[in-house]
């Protein structure tokens, strides 16, 4: 798995991610403030931003997760297994945005940036096998964002973000994950 960003796609990407970047700035901000489980405000943004389109009991049952990580942090695996549990879905993307909120050091299964890294998440298969093939995965996306970000060209993305953004206080995990998502 490499990461390929010109120099021109990340200059094209990073005026287009204000708004983005804003949103999640936020929902960073307010994690540690709010009762997730109970915050309207808080889940309507995390929504708005994670293109959440699940029913309520659906989001109960995630934000319960996401409040109770935010005292004693969980691997993928642990929420992939917890959201299964209770829901009976193997929730990849949304497993991984729940612990990139805790833990924005760790990069997002998301459609967009799987496309871009040419990779595709495991077929269904046993849940525990599946589990372990996308915890695999994501541990292979955080090995390539963390090669890129020490290349020539992470480094220039890295400059180029916070000269553009310079009051924006966001890991270079997130700065690259967003100038994926943008191009």
């Amino acid at each position: 798995m490499k990461i390929e960003l010109t120099k021109s796609a990340v200059d094209r990407a990073l005026p287009r991610l204000r708004d983005a970047l804003n949103q999640y700035l936020w929902l960073q901000a307010e994690l540690r403030h709010r009762n997730v489980c109970l915050s309207r405000e808080y889940q309507k943004a995390f929504n708005r931003f994670y293109r959440v389109r699940r029913g309520t009991e659906w989001q109960q049952v995630f934000y319960r997760v996401l409040e109770g990580a935010k005292s004693k942090p969980l691997s993928l695996p642990m929420v992939l297994r917890r959201l299964h549990a209770a829901l009976g879905m193997v929730e990849a993307s949304f497993a991984s945005k729940l612990v990139a909120t805790v833990d924005p050091e760790l990069p997002v299964i998301d459609s967009i940036v799987l496309r871009k890294l040419k990779i595709r998440l495991p077929s269904a298969g046993s849940v525990d096998s599946r589990i372990e093939q996308i915890a695999r995965l994501h541990a292979a996306m955080a090995t390539a964002f963390s090669s890129y970000l020490r290349t020539p060209g992470g480094r220039r993305l890295v400059a180029a973000f916070r000269a553009k953004y310079p009051e924006a206080v966001v890991t270079e995990t997130k700065m690259l994950d967003l100038v994926l998502w943008k191009t």
